[in-house]
């Protein structure tokens, strides 16, 4: 009995010795790599991205931003959206106080919604993605409880309406059968920005009323979403022309994004006589590309940053195969640096890492306008004379 305890003693400590080995080498291994990723990017930011790896106990929302119980089940109660924050009043995704169902498209916008948004305190540092409050009820009609909480969180508030066709609403109203049609996304929409202050708006101050711009653009909307869109409003009228502002996410649910661009934009071609062949491209970038060089990969790894120079290149050769006049975002941000003489001018052009400040959307707004005059005025023989926006 005794050798046998012994033989089981030996083949316990046999069968243990290589998990003892296997520990000491992967915690070695470890270490080297920690040691080495800690000198290149800061002993502080390694321990900060492995505590995000560990379960807190908290809800996902108390990690951004500080949300008292109490309002909160305020914000549930009226079906208020917070957005950037893990979801806290568990408003499902595009069937918010903004959108509706959509059989064909997926969502669309509710037609004569008038929607308050408050840009809130983050409690997460350099936070380039920060929570937003959506309400459908003004300020005045809110609990003295939610006015303070605004009061003292809010750092922006924006406020979006849309007209009695679901269209963002486009100032100063022009009242024309000539028509542009404006798609895209959240960008073109105008997330982060008064109805005054979007690209759309803007350029229909520079064309004054030579046209009138509808901006059918919905937020959450993919590449494929914006040409079913254009291609439900073209089938029972013609417009003198289509602008696609379009946002770098609108492909990046494909594996290859410039293939899923390359398609859209083969779609659109195919009904661009409802539009006098007239089209214009704009490529929208996020912050983290843009400003790259400041980031130097933070936010964004390699294969992100080569994807989005690939898909780039790709557009620029699909637009120009198509006969589309294109511009590239990355291209205008990078002159107002070097314009403005400063690294940081970029920033101003963001109201966070994606959306466009009412700076951006000037910009945005001139370099349509110049496009417009020049890809266009020969087929109109029209003279377009510019006016100053409002900044």
């Amino acid at each position: 009995m005794k050798k046998r305890v012994d033989s089981e003693s030996r083949k316990s400590d046999t069968n243990l010795f290589p998990y003892l080995t296997g520990f000491i080498t992967a915690s070695v291994i470890f270490s080297v790599l920690f040691a080495i990723v800690g000198h290149r990017i800061g002993f502080s930011l390694v321990f900060d991205r492995l505590r995000t790896l560990v379960p807190s106990g908290r809800a996902g929302y108390e990690k951004v931003l500080r949300l008292p119980e109490a309002v909160l089940d305020e914000l549930i109660g009226i079906r208020a959206v917070v957005e950037n924050a893990d979801n806290p009043t568990g408003q499902p995704e595009h069937d918010t106080i903004l959108v509706r169902p959509d059989e064909e498209i997926g969502h669309a916008l509710m037609p004569n919604a008038e929607i308050f948004a408050y840009m809130l305190k983050s409690t997460k540092p350099l936070n380039i993605d920060p929570p937003v409050l959506y309400l459908d009820r003004p300020y005045s009609k809110l609990s003295d409880s939610l006015k303070a909480y605004i009061a003292d969180e809010a750092r922006l508030k924006y406020f979006y309406s849309t007209d009695k066709n679901g269209f963002r609403t486009t100032v100063p109203f022009v009242r024309t059968d000539r028509q542009i049609l404006v798609i895209g996304d959240s960008v073109a929409f105008g997330i982060g920005v008064d109805d005054e202050s979007t690209a759309a708006s803007f350029l229909q101050g520079m064309l004054g009323n030579q046209y009138k711009v509808v901006n059918a653009s919905v937020g959450g909307y993919n590449g494929q979403q914006c040409f079913l869109q254009a291609n439900r409003l073209s089938k029972n009228k013609r417009f003198e022309g289509l602008i696609y502002i379009a946002c770098q996410n609108d492909f990046m649910q494909a594996k290859d994004w410039g293939q899923e661009a390359d398609d859209v934009i083969k779609k659109i071609k195919s009904i661009s006589d409802r539009f006098g062949n007239k089209v214009i491209l704009i490529l929208h970038s996020y912050m983290e590309y843009t400003l790259r060089d400041f980031f130097l990969e933070e936010e964004w790894d390699e294969e992100a940053i080569q994807k989005t120079t690939r898909l780039r290149s790709t557009l620029s050769a699909s637009a120009k195969q198509a006969g589309f006049a294109y511009y590239d975002w990355t291209e205008l941000v990078s002159d107002y640096m070097k314009e403005q003489k400063s690294l940081f001018s970029r920033f101003a052009l963001y109201s966070d890492h994606c959306h466009l400040s009412p700076l951006g959307h000037r910009l945005m707004a001139g370099k349509l306008f110049a496009m417009v005059r020049e890809q266009w005025q020969a087929a109109d023989e029209l003279i377009l004379k510019p006016s100053s926006p409002k900044s």
